[in-house]
């Protein structure tokens, strides 16, 4: 009898169990996760910058582009369903360049013409973040 009792606890826990351990896999994995996130937020403004449409107009050449601040923020918690959800929050900036040419104005220091805020959610599933 002790030995059926002691099978359905460990059976009925299980589940809270393996729900504690993937939680605490989420939290060590969602920094390094976040990082890379980071990382391909430089990507993409590097390629932002790199592809800039030059709009012609009566004094010269204006061209936009998006960047993100360096500066950020990464956190966890357990969401609906203990599903493991995480959160990254940063700066995404519209940036203008303006010139006589396009080539005067891509050496031109680019102006920041509006900022947003931006949070980002993701989901751990599968023993990854989902994006």
């Amino acid at each position: 009898m002790r030995l059926v009792l002691l099978f359905v606890l460990i059976v009925l826990n299980a589940p809270a169990l393996s729900t504690r351990a993937d939680a605490e896999d989420a939290d060590s994995a969602f920094p390094q996760f976040c990082e890379q996130w980071m990382e391909k937020l430089v990507q993409r403004e590097e390629h932002n910058v790199a592809h800039i449409q030059w709009e012609q107009h009566g004094d010269g050449v204006t061209g936009s582009y998006i960047g993100y601040t360096r500066q950020h923020t990464c956190m966890t918690k357990n969401g609906t369903h203990a599903t493991p959800v995480g959160k990254i929050s940063y700066q995404e900036i519209k940036y203008e360049k303006h010139g006589t040419t396009a080539a005067e104005a891509e050496l031109a220091p680019a102006q920041p013409v509006r900022t947003s805020r931006v949070t980002e959610i993701f989901r751990y599933s599968d023993g990854k973040w989902i994006y």
